[in-house]
């Protein structure tokens, strides 16, 4: 009798684990939706040293890389536009260049809102809105997109408020007048972007996550915590090319992932930026499918996922990467 009821138990369970499969199992996972994906520049900071982006390129003894030898590059500022159904979500909502401009010198800016109308969408539209992280190039706007639910890691504003009370002005997040913080510890945290997130939070248009969430079926938010800043965050995204990971500033460069070397070195965690990119491996199967907010090969053959661009408002480019079935294409 004990005999038949460890059989029975042992049947059980993995009858249990079949009807799992079922439900759970590759059939259900090819319902999941795709999605539509779209990258646009939103500015773009130009004679950035190169050093300053990527060191290892610029100061690895015997580095055979051409670029090594680059003095500067301009570097995009990039933005996920996603639309997954009647979702239309964003990965990062660039700045307003009429706060920075003379901090950074940037060129070929739009507003969000006429960028998305130029591809097609409405900036009420948006649902949801993914920050890689709260810096100033990449939670601005935030105001001017009404309707959009803000996601954010609750170590993303533990560490922002840390830097705003942080005593010592040499680490402390207000630290950009003038001419920038020069990569002190805790820059980036802008006075007037920090109103943009905190506008959200305020307003009871904000989820704050603690580590991973999905947000839509396939959707999914993944924490990078110190891959660039504290409260880094991942987004992964199901397409008709395979999975997305769309990576903010944890995924500077494609080809800092591509050739495992560091890029954007500012808060970041070296070795939780390369986890970031460890990350990205495991759920795309390479590197190809990683979205990197900053790469200076962005909307050209040499970055491939980006390849499919056109010139849009101001000289700023926008990059087709994916449409769900049924989608027409927005390239002009």
């Amino acid at each position: 009798m004990r005999q038949f009821a460890s059989g029975f138990r042992s049947f059980a369970v993995t009858a249990g684990v079949a009807a799992l499969a079922s439900l759970f199992g590759p059939a259900a996972q090819a319902q999941q939706p795709v999605c539509s994906a779209w990258l646009i520049e939103s500015s773009r900071f130009m004679n950035v040293p190169f050093g300053a982006f990527m060191p290892d390129r610029t100061f690895v003894p015997g580095s055979n890389k051409p670029e090594s030898n680059i003095p500067s590059v301009d570097l995009p500022v990039n933005v996920g536009v996603i639309k997954c159904g009647s979702e239309l979500i964003l990965y990062d909502t660039g700045w307003k260049q009429q706060d920075y401009l003379k901090m950074t010198g940037s060129e070929h800016w739009a507003p969000l809102a006429d960028q998305l109308k130029a591809l097609g969408f409405n900036a009420a539209d948006v649902t949801k809105v993914v920050i890689g992280h709260a810096h100033w190039d990449h939670a601005g706007q935030l105001s001017d997109l009404p309707n959009a639910v803000l996601y954010v890691q609750r170590e993303e504003l533990k560490a922002i408020e840390w830097a705003l009370n942080y005593p010592e002005p040499h680490i402390r997040a207000i630290n950009s007048d003038p001419g920038g913080c020069n990569r002190t510890p805790a820059c980036g945290y802008m006075p007037l972007t920090m109103e943009e997130v905190y506008g959200k939070v305020l307003k009871g248009k904000a989820v704050i996550l603690d580590g991973e969430t999905e947000i839509l079926p396939g959707v999914r938010i993944h924490p990078a915590y110190r891959a660039h800043t504290a409260g880094s965050q991942l987004l992964e995204v199901p397409t008709s090319i395979g999975k997305l990971v769309f990576g903010s500033d944890a995924f500077s460069s494609y080809e800092g992932i591509r050739d495992w070397m560091v890029a954007n070195v500012q808060q970041t965690d070296s070795v939780q930026q390369f986890l970031a990119y460890e990350k990205c491996y495991k759920i795309t199967g390479g590197y190809n499918n990683c979205v990197a907010a900053h790469e200076p090969l962005s909307y050209t053959d040499k970055y491939p996922l980006t390849k499919n661009s056109w010139v849009a408002l101001n000289g700023g480019r926008m990059a087709e990467i994916a449409l769900a079935p049924g989608e027409k294409s927005r390239k002009p």
